[in-house]
């Protein structure tokens, strides 16, 4: 089972000829996938989903996020609408420059930006664009909203930091999708600071929601890593900028 489902989650350099129902763009990660794609603390990823592009977060430095974009051939204008999964600035620090070059993109923020975009959130969930839905504000330090993706085989969920927690998150993506499994996990689970037991204790509920498919990133650990990597076997990955993540 496992390797079926790995199978149907391939990465490729960018520039493949075949269209894929989804593809993810790493944009900005810890680490780096992709020579030339530099890493550095914060996350971002573009998902690009039967013919719409969104932005999920926009990493630390606006300059690297920008140069990133660039050498993955997503041009500004392409993207047609951004999430913000929170305030912390390694998550939306690239937002600022890239809607100056692209004035009157949709930003979805929560409650430490401007009132309209965090009612909007707050509202719950919320199509962004077809088949791509956020979460809307889940409750933690800080608030955090995840991402939705309604494809054919299931549910791909993208997650910022976790400061929720990815059990909860998870749990309200299944709940507000009425899904009983998730394809996908991809994003910083926010475990760096964890032990053992606090991680496995997590795998065992991940595991107990039915998640198939792991890839860890950003704020996630090293520790967590290998737990992940042991418990999901081939059906775990990496993120890592300039990953290109394709569902056929």
């Amino acid at each position: 089972m496992r390797l079926m489902i790995a199978a149907l989650l391939v990465t490729t350099a960018v520039g493949a000829q075949q269209e894929p129902e989804l593809e993810i763009r790493v944009v900005y990660d810890n680490t780096s996938a992709k020579a030339g794609v530099q890493e550095d603390w914060g996350y971002a990823a573009v998902v690009t989903f039967r013919g719409h592009r969104l932005l999920f977060d926009s990493g630390t430095k606006p300059e690297l996020f920008l140069e990133n974009l660039r050498k993955l051939d997503v041009t500004p204008g392409s993207i047609q609408a951004a999430v913000i999964s929170h305030q912390h600035p390694d998550h939306r620090n690239g937002i600022y420059p890239l809607y100056l070059q692209h004035p009157g993109l949709p930003v979805h923020f929560l409650e430490s930006f401007e009132r309209p975009a965090y009612e909007a959130a707050a509202n719950g969930p919320r199509e962004i664009l077809p088949g791509m839905f956020t979460t809307g504000t889940v409750q933690g330090e800080p608030n955090e909203q995840a991402l939705a993706i309604e494809t054919t085989r299931g549910i791909v969920m993208m997650v910022g930091c976790s400061h929720p927690g990815i059990v909860k998150l998870v749990q309200t993506v299944e709940r507000q999708r009425g899904k009983d499994s998730i394809l996908l996990l991809i994003g910083g689970f926010h475990m760096f600071r964890q032990n053992e037991d606090q991680i496995k204790a997590q795998i065992d509920e991940l595991k107990r929601l039915k998640v198939q498919t792991v890839r860890p990133a950003h704020c996630t650990g090293g520790l967590a890593h290998s737990l992940f990597e042991k418990a999901w076997g081939s059906a775990y990955g990496t993120a890592g900028a300039g990953n290109l993540i394709r569902l056929p």
